[in-house]
């Protein structure tokens, strides 16, 4: 468990091809953090009737929860995965408990913490991509996306444990067309995360739907992680 390259004795990358159909150890696998859920105002104001905020990657009328963007980021994972050759995944894919569910069932194991699955499946990944928009709850990815690029010391260059290239921030953005072609204007801000590129070499892409954060991510995992996971 020090490492985190194990869970109860079996490696977290074996645990992870049995959790997902089809996968194999040896795969290539791209970690895919996201918001779940969308920041339902309901939450803080239950008495007030405040609708859903839009989402790219809200789910399609009649396809779930209207606030659940969790089977939204599997659908991606799946089309990633079938468009690259790898194998992408979220957490929750995984067959390894959190501390609380694993408490919560009486589960006979102890479970991982959530931030320690987080850096598990990070460390069993040639890719990792984390995904931010303007209305979705983004507290956990945004824990992951300090936590992850600590752990493999992405802030020397010296010592770093990966190359940053295998790392990329995606954010929603308003799209328009300029004399040179498309301009993006981030509609997800935040001082900590706009910044990640000083301090650990990470980069951004944009996208303002979810066809071109697919398009986005293939791009990614073909341009990068697939070659340097060689």
């Amino acid at each position: 468990m020090s490492t985190l390259t194990e869970y109860d004795g079996t490696p977290v990358e074996t645990i992870i091809a049995r959790s997902i159909p089809d996968a194999d150890p040896d795969d290539t696998f791209v970690f895919l953090m996201g918001p779940y859920r969308l920041l339902d105002p309901s939450y803080l104001y239950p008495d007030d009737g405040y609708p859903l905020p839009p989402d790219p990657l809200a789910p399609q009328a009649g396809a779930g929860a209207p606030d659940a963007i969790e089977a939204t980021l599997r659908t991606i994972c799946e089309r990633v995965s079938d468009e690259t050759g790898t194998t992408a995944f979220i957490a929750s894919d995984v067959d390894i408990p959190t501390r609380r569910e694993a408490e919560r069932e009486q589960l006979p194991e102890s479970g991982m913490a959530v931030i320690d699955q987080s850096v598990a499946f990070a460390t069993a990944s040639a890719g990792n991509a984390f995904v931010f928009t303007k209305a979705g709850l983004t507290t956990g990815a945004g824990a992951e996306a300090g936590a992850i690029p600590e752990h493999f010391r992405l802030r020397d260059p010296e010592t770093r444990r990966r190359d940053p290239r295998t790392f990329c921030l995606f954010a929603e953005a308003t799209k328009t067309h300029g004399e040179n072609g498309p301009v993006y204007e981030p509609r997800f801000s935040s001082a900590s995360i706009d910044e990640m590129d000083d301090a650990y070499d990470l980069r951004f892409r944009y996208f303002a739907d979810r066809e071109e954060l697919v398009e986005r991510l293939v791009d990614f995992v073909e341009s990068y992680v697939v070659p340097l996971a060689r």
